[in-house]
């Protein structure tokens, strides 16, 4: 399904998407912030979307998705638009699912994503959540694990999507992994 442009043709439906997920479309596909040409990226891709802290979602020449955030991060999140959308939608905040060592097996990642799920749960307006899930035509339950494992794979899949700042002195430094 064009989830984009679901989002792109409802403003409503993508302001309420943006609220819950910082995820803000953006009009058309453009460069990717390099700050001034001093930061490149192993693969070439475009920006469609950001997040309100400076992060860019980056569709890259594969048709995976890349991220890159404003406190020096980068990283491939999901091998497809469906993917990250999934991500976004059942994870509800991909940021708090970063911890790789609960990415050994099924039953670890299966208990860390119910305890993290259920505490952003808690605070997420999910009648909101509801609506938003039911307007794009999504299943409104699905295995959280199941998407974060994904979104691992995505990440660990080589070629790794990584980002590099060019210093003043010449000098190369390369951002962070996503996953700690």
């Amino acid at each position: 399904m064009d989830y984009l442009k679901i989002l792109q043709e409802d403003s409503s439906l993508a302001a309420d998407f943006d609220a819950l997920f910082d995820f803000f479309l953006l009009d058309e596909p453009t460069e990717r912030d390099e700050v001034e040409g001093r930061c490149t990226f192993s693969l070439d891709g475009k920006a469609f979307a950001r997040d309100g802290a400076g992060g860019e979602y980056h569709q890259l020449e594969d048709g995976s998705i890349g991220y890159v955030s404003s406190e020096g991060q980068c990283g491939r999140i999901a091998e497809s638009i469906d993917d990250l959308i999934y991500l976004l939608v059942y994870s509800i905040c991909w940021h708090d699912y970063c911890d790789s060592s609960q990415y050994t097996d099924m039953d670890t990642l299966e208990a860390y994503a119910n305890e993290r799920y259920d505490e952003i749960a808690s605070y997420t307006e999910m009648e909101i959540w509801e609506e938003v899930v039911k307007a794009l035509g999504m299943p409104s339950e699905a295995n959280v694990a199941v998407e974060l494992q994904k979104f691992y794979d995505a990440a660990h899949r080589e070629p790794l999507y990584q980002g590099f700042y060019h210093e003043e002195d010449g000098s190369i430094t390369p951002y962070e992994s996503l996953f700690f």
